[in-house]
């Protein structure tokens, strides 16, 4: 083709909008969170120079800030690759191939770094002249390395695509999907408001109640071991609890799990295979997961370490829950699996909303004897088996993270055998290959028998065409959903 063909073929093709909206919700997210760091930074060091160096709020602004910039920077990836592929159009580049050794290496370094950031951060927590300073980096360690280290595990050799549609999939989770959610949330949490006061109402005895409650809470403020002792009796009762677990434990699951791969979801009509998604999803989670997690750990308080360690798990369920919804909705998209989808969806909110439940139970046990309030026995013996409840689900959900990423790179490598005519393939496949490498590695005797190849053999096959065509399984699709 001559240099003026191109050139003409170039200028005549479409502009892609979808690019140009990518980079103008990455700049702006990315400014806003960039902006309100520095903002935040100011006014910690306003702090500093008025309260000096051992005030915990000095701490929490200058970790907040660190958390805000930290997240914001993660967002520029997204922008930058946007203005490259609307600058410099054409076929985006493929993911570079894996060093070999990689995720051993990545392994031990999280194996080796977590648990000493987590002393360390532990150590420098007791001590507000240092922990200002060192408790935000150590924060980001500790937050970013496991969710790293997850989506490595999440979707290696499943080929989610260009590094735009990566980057631009873990912005939308990072950013969009946690303010999306948020105002959920608070609309349902008005609901609630709602009825509670229509049931205050018509219990004329309730009304009495609350404004005692509400009395004692401000003469107790701000001493938060007071508030403690008058709000617990009155949260502990099994109206409230019920109540309370129905919105923990339900209405945020079905909230979340709808909107969390809202990045898999503006890629609906670019027919993903189910690997495809369920890579995507796993980028979604991480992103929503470690947006989450900054900002709950972002307190400063001498319980740091065991709340990061804690939030590093619930990194995991983020991952898998968004991951399987993403899976299921590549499915139905491709392959019509509606069934798949609602079984799936169903299934990530109940495994949430057990995590969510257990959790709070096991809150709930470990204020015995921290508090001056008797927790009922049997609310105890719950809380106690909660706890055990919550070291067995973390296993079931890291087996399962890590044999379903298994068994897509088997689907995907058995097909891809399958696509080209051969019962054993030519060459041994690396974990980390993509099915784009599974086929180049062959033969060309072999690669001439696909069926991929068409009458005009001199044309090259796009990776969509290709990744497509893998994902046919090799029986009915419809006898299973």
């Amino acid at each position: 083709m001559s240099t003026s063909e191109t050139s003409h073929l170039t200028s005549t093709s479409p502009f892609n909008w979808k690019s140009l909206f990518q980079l103008v919700l990455s700049v702006l997210a990315a400014l806003l969170l960039l902006g309100v760091a520095a903002l935040v930074a100011v006014t910690g060091v306003l702090q500093y120079f008025n309260q000096g160096s051992g005030s915990s709020d000095l701490t929490q602004s200058f970790m907040v800030a660190a958390s805000l910039a930290f997240a914001g920077i993660l967002v520029l990836p997204s922008a930058w690759y946007a203005w490259k592929n609307l600058a410099f159009p054409g076929p985006e580049p493929k993911p570079r191939p894996e060093p070999k050794g990689f995720g051993t290496i990545l392994t031990l370094l999280v194996l080796v770094i977590i648990p000493g950031t987590l002393w360390l951060g532990n150590w420098v927590s007791q001590y507000d002249q240092l922990a200002w300073f060192v408790l935000p980096i150590l924060n980001i360690i500790a937050n970013g390395l496991p969710a790293f280290w997850l989506v490595y595990i999440g979707i290696r050799g499943l080929n989610p695509g260009s590094p735009r549609r990566q980057w631009g999939v873990f912005a939308s989770g990072l950013v969009l999907s946690p303010a999306i959610i948020l105002i959920m949330e608070l609309l349902a949490l008005i609901g609630y408001g709602v009825l509670a006061m229509l049931w205050s109402v018509f219990n004329p005895s309730i009304t009495s109640q609350l404004q005692v409650l509400i009395l004692r809470l401000q003469s107790a403020a701000p001493n938060q071991d007071a508030i403690l002792r008058i709000l617990l009796p009155f949260l502990l009762r099994p109206g409230i609890l019920f109540a309370a677990f129905a919105f923990i434990s339900v209405i945020v699951p079905i909230i979340e799990e709808a909107l969390k791969p809202i990045g898999v979801w503006f890629l609906a009509g670019q027919k993903l295979i189910p690997a495809q998604g369920f890579a995507l999803g796993v980028l979604c989670g991480a992103g929503f997961g470690l947006f989450e997690n900054l900002g709950n750990t972002s307190g400063g308080s001498e319980a740091w370490a065991i709340l990061v360690s804690t939030r590093i798990t619930t990194l995991l369920l983020h991952c898998l829950t968004t991951g399987l919804v993403g899976w299921a909705l590549a499915s139905a998209w491709s392959q019509k699996r509606y069934l798949r989808l609602g079984v799936t969806y169903a299934f990530a909110v109940v495994l949430h909303g057990l995590w969510n439940g257990m959790a709070v139970l096991s809150s709930i046990s470990s204020l015995e004897g921290q508090v001056d309030i008797a927790i009922p026995t049997n609310l105890q013996r719950i809380g106690n088996l909660s706890s055990i409840g919550v070291i067995a689900l973390l296993a079931f959900n890291l087996i399962l993270y890590i044999s379903f990423n298994a068994v897509l790179r088997n689907s995907i490598y058995t097909n891809a055998s399958i696509s080209t005519g051969e019962g054993e393939p030519a060459n041994p496949i690396m974990v980390g290959s993509t099915p784009t490498e599974q086929i180049e590695s062959r033969s060309p005797a072999s690669i001439s028998t696909s069926p991929l190849k068409s009458n005009t053999s001199s044309l090259p096959v796009s990776d969509e065409q290709l990744l497509t065509a893998l994902d046919k399984p090799p029986v009915n699709p419809e006898s299973n959903p």
